[in-house]
């Protein structure tokens, strides 16, 4: 990922953008639940529930932190944990401000160049990360589709997006799986990439060489792609393992913070919730299923739809919606503007060191 890519994802306009859907959706969603809203319970919860959503969203982004840690040393390369939870927060933030939430893999990646590591290493890092985590993903889903099926298919459009969701999902770990342990598929794939003209000259932009050179560049890019997940599995099966693990720990963590909200405005307002946390853990698993086939950024609108459809039969219809409101506005919202804040920061950095070396 080029750096004007990256730049240009963190355009205002895409944080304008990403934000502005979130809040029309949640205004929508708010007013739905007509003379029952107390907007009250916003300034009524006690402030120790939202640090503890807050504290929860850390330890989340911590156990993403120590994935991308387990693996790199995979490879003997070490950094500080700081470094590794910086980079999982701004993949956060990408996801957040792109469309199809397709952003943060690819500014790990650049990322992970920019502190000297070669990009066939980083990518394989990366993608064997995204592997595990749909790998992750499917399991989760198996386990809470039977359950929660009906009441999905009941959202317009959303349930046949959830079953496609799982279907491409699916393929795509197929795919990545297949082409990342086997060279023949990896040939035939790099043949038909070049096969029209009009590809072979875009890649020959994009690997700054001329067409002719194309098949051969792209052939030892993913032969060296292959080596290194190869070179993963070689060094232990555990690595996968423990990462598929971490990322269902992750899961439960992450998907826990909107329940903690519920249980605490639940407290707060004396109104009883029926949904445990499987319910709400269920429902918010096979919403992100969806996610990455919403084009709106970080799957904004959709998300917030879902859930209070899905969950406004176990938890009463004001709380669900103060709940999501909370919840967007601290795993979401929140994050963009922190996110934004640390990428400014991280790049001016950046271009003081790289100054300084020129000047040297």
């Amino acid at each position: 990922m080029k750096e004007k890519g990256v730049k240009r994802q963190a355009s205002s306009k895409n944080i304008v953008y990403a934000i502005l859907i979130s809040v029309i959706v949640i205004l929508a969603i708010l007013a739905l639940t007509g003379e029952e809203l107390d907007l009250s319970l916003f300034l009524k919860l006690p402030f120790q529930w939202i640090l503890g959503a807050l504290l929860l969203y850390l330890i989340a982004l911590s156990i993403n932190a120590l994935r991308t840690l387990l693996l790199l040393r995979a490879f003997g390369i070490k950094f500080k944990y700081s470094y590794a939870f910086t980079n999982n927060l701004l993949m956060q933030y990408f996801n957040n401000i792109t469309p199809f939430a397709a952003g943060g893999q690819p500014f790990q990646i650049y990322d992970l160049t920019k502190k000297g590591i070669d990009v066939t290493t980083a990518a394989a890092v990366i993608v064997s990360r995204y592997v595990m985590t749909n790998i992750a993903i499917l399991t989760l889903a198996i386990f809470f589709l039977p359950k929660y099926w009906r009441s999905f298919l009941n959202i317009p459009g959303i349930g046949i997006l959830a079953f496609l969701g799982a279907f491409f999902t699916f393929a795509l770990l197929v795919l990545l799986t297949t082409l990342s342990y086997s060279r023949k598929l990896l040939t035939r794939l790099v043949d038909l990439l070049v096969k029209p003209k009009f590809l072979r000259k875009l890649f020959a932009k994009w690997l700054n060489c001329e067409p002719d050179e194309v098949r051969e560049r792209l052939l030892k890019n993913f032969e060296e792609f292959n080596y290194y997940m190869h070179f993963i599995w070689r060094k232990g099966p555990h690595y996968m393992f423990v990462d598929v693990g971490l990322a269902i720990l992750f899961s439960m963590v992450f998907k826990f913070i909107l329940y903690f909200l519920i249980i605490g405005l639940s407290k707060t307002s004396g109104k009883p919730v029926t949904a445990s946390f499987l319910d709400v853990w269920g429902v918010q698993e096979l919403l992100f299923l969806v996610a990455f086939y919403v084009p709106t950024p970080g799957a904004s609108g959709a998300l917030e739809a879902g859930l209070f459809f899905m969950l406004k039969d176990a938890v009463p219809k004001d709380l669900i919606a103060i709940s999501v409101t909370l919840w967007r506005l601290l795993t979401y919202h929140f994050v963009i503007v922190v996110g934004s804040l640390v990428f400014f920061i991280q790049q001016v950095r950046r271009g003081k060191n790289t100054k300084a070396k020129i000047d040297t």
